[in-house]
């Protein structure tokens, strides 16, 4: 037999076992599919009924438990309850394939304590009695209040393993559920207490894998209490080693497929069984009764008959039960963490993670209409251009409306008499500039929009639907400078005089939702935008608009679903507006080219980066026929193409995209853009990532300026103060400017307790605390460390908190704390598991380039130089040891390890390496090519 059977063997035989006699050879059929594994079963179930008899209750587990059901007897005929150490065991609790459980008491003090004692079946190996000594004390370290403590344990007189817990009253978790299920809000609360309390269990190298409904007790007060952690791993394999043992004992229904094939369990095994479990709160149905053996876990909502409880499990629920239960455990959460965050998520109205949304990146608004940026770019020649460019496109409009059907002529006749009212209206604007009105002063278009707002509110003599057209218009052309506010204020105005018509106009009424949604957005007021987007584009549903109207009224949805961060929306209707272009044969337009580069947003944010490429590709080239040089939406597709090189770690490209993007931005929307803001930011960093900090700190600089002269969010501000803050300390050596960009920047963030904020507020102490340290000032440096950590831990990043660790370690072995520096050297090396977070490896180098930074502190050049060999090693296997600098960085470590131990040759090698990748990537002038360059000197000489 193969190492599968066995274990299957050894699974359906407790389970089996478990089971009335008369239900054993069903349950095999019903659930072990293999002829030959079945056989083997049954020979074992009819040895114990030969051994011990077949009658109406459980047969025992084996002959010990055979002879303590018989010393019960006995002795409660006596008076005197059997006993195991110093524990009298009452009377039995409960019974499974794993053992039997009892209700103990033992004397404490003054008083008697009641414990729940755990009879396990077998004997133990030598083997296994030392490895349960050394997980005994793994589980003694678990001390959650949702946690079954786990008090005692060892071997009875007859060498059977026992284990001694504390005693929960309450009921079964599918007892609770029949009795009290409380609503939706209520289980999922429950059951984020269960994730925290194996999250902690798992931050003590302990795994439970056995999550099943009945390790699930609810207090009284509502509250769970997980029963059995950790048992599963007292009674796994021959083996020694605790990482190795695998799972055999599980119960059917909820073990994981890794399970039922023998393999080592993970953290990923405890993610499937919260999976599981959250199955059955959701649905109140016990997912063993579904599922089978071998089965997949289904949706969840395909087996609720409430029909409003179904709407609300479908999609985000759904999606979170599948992913913890996901057949292959990589395609599970990578942690317990992760799986409660979506669920936290879910109850506060966020995107989850598995829904496509980029969790932890800043909304931007990415996509503009075609029509609008179109006047911003005519803004940048002269104001009256603006205005001469929105008349011709109300032209346009009314021409497009005169050449459809016989059905739509009232529409366009309706059109043509807005694009005349419009007309007026702007021309009155326009005679606004002549030198008698101005006497002198300049013409802007803010002050020509105020006089031409401060006329209209003052003309009562026209009828609203004149009014109501030229404040669309005012709006409009706010919306297109990216004034927002008073942008709004004229849509408002508008939207009033529409309202006294009933029915309002469709087409007057469209545009108004157009012109607000995209103005809320902009405020960032995404839930409103949404909103009204939707509206229009029931509308121009409703109306059967022709193929380009309704493209565009998807097109500004998609807009804002950009801007706010909702990729999934971002994919439905730009699919809608394809499939609609589609229909009507249009396979080059311009429309065509702007859904397509909306859907590259998706994977770009979900780090999908193959398929963001692929999609990428397509969009451009269909806009090299389908956008004239001057386009707008040329502006976008640079500024996408720089953020995905910069993802791809291809910086250079990445930099001439960005450069390109900012040279538009400039010349369409000026210095008082986000557009413009988001550039400068974005191209600051890819010249810090190049080395080119002077250039880096220009363009932050000039960002941050725009950022306060328009008046943007703190957070946004402060988020590039941060960078900005990291470039002076860390590369330019400025610290008390450092200190001074980071504190400003933390000012900003003080409020901020949002999770997007988190991660940033760490990062503002972190660049502050290595900034404190190169002015010695450590009491202030430690405690800017301590916060960051805290923070992250607080956001629940442990990945974020270990990279912090090694910064503080950075800073220990600056100030020669070797002894300090090992000890949070080694707390974050053990945070590191690349088994279930694979993209701790990029940690690795690190690690290992300390440990060489330490042992050369302490004089140990012999191990320095084992560290400096395996941080080479390991850069060589790490994604983010493509950056070319990064390695450098790593080469110049070990260079300087051969120097100090005299060997020239390795080192100018090394030198040599390091100093051919920088010069590719870094200024001539660049700091730390000319400290590479001064080595490599001295090592020739």
């Amino acid at each position: 037999m193969t190492p599968d059977q066995f274990a299957r063997i050894e699974h359906a035989f407790h389970a089996a076992l478990a089971r009335p006699p008369g239900e054993r050879s069903q349950y095999l059929l019903d659930h072990e599919p293999d002829p030959e594994v079945r056989a083997a079963v049954q020979r074992l179930l009819d040895r114990v009924t030969a051994d011990h008899g077949d009658g109406d209750g459980e047969a025992p587990a084996d002959p010990l438990s055979d002879r303590l059901a018989a010393a019960f007897a006995a002795q409660a005929a006596a008076g005197a309850p059997p006993t195991i150490g110093p524990y009298r065991l009452l009377h039995e609790l409960g019974a499974g394939g794993m053992g039997t459980v009892f209700l103990a008491e033992r004397e404490a003090g003054d008083g008697v304590q009641r414990l729940a004692l755990k009879l396990l079946h077998g004997l133990p190996t030598q083997s296994a009695i030392r490895r349960m000594a050394r997980e005994r004390g793994l589980l003694a370290s678990l001390d959650h209040p949702l946690i079954a403590r786990h008090i005692d344990g060892g071997l009875t007189q007859a060498g059977q393993p026992y284990l001694v817990m504390d005693y929960v009253e309450g009921v079964p978790l599918h007892q609770h559920l029949a009795e009290a299920p409380g609503a939706l809000r209520a289980r999922l609360q429950l059951f984020l207490g269960l994730c925290d309390a194996v999250q902690h269990a798992h931050q003590r190298l302990v795994l439970h894998r056995d999550l099943k409904p009945s390790n699930i007790v609810v207090r009284p007060d509502g509250r769970p209490a997980l029963l059995d952690f950790g048992i599963a791993t007292l009674i796994a394999g021959d083996g020694d080693d605790p990482a190795q043992t695998a799972t055999v004992a599980f119960t059917p229904g909820y073990g994981a497929p890794e399970q039922r094939r023998g393999e080592i369990a993970t953290t990923a095994t405890d993610v499937f069984g919260l999976g599981a479990l959250l199955f059955d709160l959701l649905t109140g149905r016990k997912l063993s009764d579904l599922r089978g053996r071998d089965g997949p876990v289904p949706a969840p909502s395909r087996h609720v008959d409430d029909a409003a409880l179904r709407r609300g499990l479908r999609g985000d629920l759904d999606r979170i039960v599948l992913t913890a239960c996901a057949e292959d455990p990589g395609e599970r959460y990578a942690t317990v963490a992760a799986l409660a965050d979506d669920v936290r998520r879910y109850l506060d109205g966020l995107p989850i993670s598995v829904a496509g949304g980029g969790p932890l990146y800043r909304l931007r608004k990415f996509v503009a209409r075609h029509r609008l940026a179109t006047a911003a770019a005519l803004l940048a020649a002269v104001a009256a251009g603006l205005f001469v460019w929105r008349l011709e496109v109300e032209r346009q409009r009314a021409f497009a409306a005169e050449r459809v059907a016989q059905a739509s002529r009232l529409r366009a006749e309706r059109e043509a008499g807005y694009t005349e009212a419009s007309r007026q209206f702007l021309a009155s604007v326009l005679a606004q500039t002549s030198p008698n009105t101005l006497r002198g002063e300049p013409i802007t278009v803010s002050a020509l929009l105020a006089r031409a707002a401060e006329q209209l509110q003052a003309d009562t003599r026209q009828d609203d639907a004149t009014r109501a057209v030229a404040w669309l218009t005012i709006a409009e052309v706010y919306d297109a400078t990216h004034d927002p506010r008073p942008g709004l204020a004229a849509a408002e105005r508008a939207g009033a005089l529409l309202a006294r018509h009933s029915p309002a106009d469709p087409e007057l009424h469209a545009r108004l939702l157009s012109v607000r949604g995209s103005l809320l957005s902009a405020l960032e007021r995404h839930d409103q935008a949404l909103t009204t987007l939707h509206e229009l584009v029931a509308l121009r549903e409703r109306q059967r608009a022709e193929p380009p109207v309704l493209t565009q009224a998807y097109l500004d949805y998609i807009e804002a679903a950009l801007q706010a961060g909702r990729d999934d929306e971002v994919e439905t209707y730009a699919r809608r507006g394809l499939a609609v272009l589609d229909a009507a044969g249009d396979k080059t337009s311009e429309q065509r080219a702007g859904l397509l580069l909306a859907l590259v947003a998706p994977p770009l944010r979900a780090n999908d980066l193959v398929e963001a490429e692929r999609r990428l590709q397509a969009a451009q080239r269909l806009a090299k026929t389908a956008w004239d040089a001057d386009n707008l939406s040329w502006f976008h597709l640079h500024r996408l193409t720089a953020q995905l090189r910069e993802e791809q770690v291809r910086h250079p490209e990445a930099l001439a995209e960005g450069e390109q993007a900012l040279r538009i931005a400039y010349r369409v929307y000026g210095e008082r853009s986000r557009f413009t803001f988001e550039v400068e930011n974005d191209l600051a960093n890819t010249l810090n990532v190049l080395g080119r900090s002077k250039e880096a700190i220009e363009h932050y600089e000039r960002g941050r300026a725009i950022a306060l002269a328009i008046g943007l969010d703190p957070q946004t501000v402060a988020m590039l103060e941060i960078n900005m803050g990291g470039v002076y300390g860390e590369s330019l050596a400025q610290y008390d400017r450092a200190v001074e960009i980071e504190t400003s920047a933390l000012e900003r963030l003080r409020d901020q307790h949002e999770p997007i904020a988190l991660p940033w507020r760490a990062r503002g102490h972190m660049v502050r605390a290595v900034a404190y340290s190169r002015l010695q000032r450590f009491d202030q440096a430690y405690a800017d460390f301590d916060a960051a950590i805290a923070l992250q831990r607080q956001a629940r990043d442990g990945d974020r908190a270990i990279g912090t660790q090694l910064r503080l370690v950075q800073t220990l072995v600056m100030n020669k704390l070797f002894d300090r520096a090992q000890r949070n050297l080694d707390q974050a090396r053990a945070e590191v598991n690349v088994a279930t977070q694979p993209e701790d490896i990029n940690y690795l180098p690190g690690i290992a380039s300390l440990a060489a930074q330490i042992a050369m502190g302490r004089g140990d050049l012999k191990q320095a130089a084992v560290f400096a060999d395996e941080a080479l090693q390991r850069a060589a296997q790490s994604p983010a040891y493509k950056n070319p600098v990064m390695l450098s960085k790593i080469q110049l470590l070990a260079a300087d390890v051969a120097l100090r131990q005299g060997r020239r040759p390795d080192a100018r090698k090394l030198l040599e390496q390091a100093i051919a990748l920088m010069r590719l990537n870094l200024e001539a002038d660049a700091p730390p090519l000319r400290e590479a360059e001064k080595k490599l000197r001295e090592a020739s000489l």
